[in-house]
């Protein structure tokens, strides 16, 4: 009976902790423009722990699909984290265009994170610069000691 109850107590502690590890995001996009350049700032979307994100940008005259793929590394970690994505896309023609974001996740599939309507004047060369920051601590709580996150803090 004594083995019963500590096998009990240990599945209620195990459940707990996988509760209290659960990751939240506050996601939210922010979008400016300059001179020929749509700026994009994807704050506190949650991928793999111990994952990459790489962007790819598919335009089509005044329609451009913004692209994120969330890349496991090693199989990735259990455990998900708030990363921010930084896109700058220049050399635009002035105009209207219509954005989109979409999301590629292991966890979640394909995802539509939103559509913006975004006007361009002036000009600049073209260039694309895409950058991301995993784990951004805003989304970390405290006391997290979960495998999956002890397994992140050493990739």
């Amino acid at each position: 009976m004594r083995n019963h109850t500590i096998a009990a107590a240990v599945l209620v502690v195990l459940f707990l902790v996988s509760l209290a590890s659960a990751q939240t995001c506050d996601e939210e996009v922010f979008i400016t423009t300059s001179d020929g350049t749509i700026e994009i700032s994807h704050l506190q979307s949650m991928y793999n722990c111990c994952s990459g994100v790489d962007s790819e940008v598919l335009q089509d005259g005044f329609w451009i699909d913004v692209h994120e793929y969330e890349h496991l590394i090693d199989g990735g970690c259990d455990c998900l984290c708030c990363f921010d994505i930084e896109i700058v896309i220049a050399g635009l023609s002035p105009g209207d265009y219509t954005l989109s974001i979409i999301k590629h996740t292991e966890h979640g599939g394909v995802e539509l994170v939103g559509t913006w309507l975004v006007t361009v004047t002036g000009s600049c060369p073209p260039s694309l610069l895409t950058t991301y920051v995993p784990c951004s601590e805003t989304g970390m709580a405290d006391g997290e000691t979960t495998w999956g996150v002890i397994k992140a803090l050493f990739r």
